[in-house]
């Protein structure tokens, strides 16, 4: 189980942290999001506060919020599993293309060289020996006019 946090609260923030901090995550990576107040999200929301159809009532225990957090998760997982009946997987081609997709954007720790094409780094490096030139100049124009 993999959370983002969205939270409007910093007292609420701080004890949603501590308490699920072994499950926190980016909003990328993340299975599902906790949020204090409905938010536009391409991935599943588990509300918590008083507005209606929030998922947690405040206040609420530890145990609490993990015991709904579990439910709204295997909940999830057991939707996702009828739709993979209902939809089969695609071919192994696309789903391979689909994982080195995901792999690179999660991995950001990925050298910058390996992410930027060749052609990108030809023109990034033509700027650069340009700009070194125009420096080297400008320095040496300076040390002229001071000199003479």
């Amino acid at each position: 189980m993999k959370i983002a946090l969205i939270c409007d609260s910093l007292l609420l923030d701080r004890s949603l942290e501590m308490y699920l901090k072994e499950y926190l995550t980016s909003y990328k990576l993340c299975d599902f999001v906790v949020a204090t107040q409905h938010v536009e999200s391409q991935k599943p929301i588990f509300l918590i506060g008083d507005m209606e159809g929030a998922h947690l009532k405040i206040p609420f225990t530890k145990e609490l919020l993990l015991k709904e957090l579990e439910s709204f998760y295997h909940a999830l997982k057991g939707s996702e599993a009828d739709i993979e009946v209902i939809a089969p997987k695609s071919t192994e081609r696309e789903i391979e293309e689909i994982k080195v997709r995901n792999h690179t954007s999660a991995n950001i720790t990925q050298p910058l060289d390996s992410i930027l094409s060749n052609d990108l780094n030809a023109k990034i490096e033509a700027i650069l020996r340009r700009y070194a030139k125009e420096v080297e100049e400008t320095i040496l124009e300076h040390l002229k006019e001071n000199r003479g």
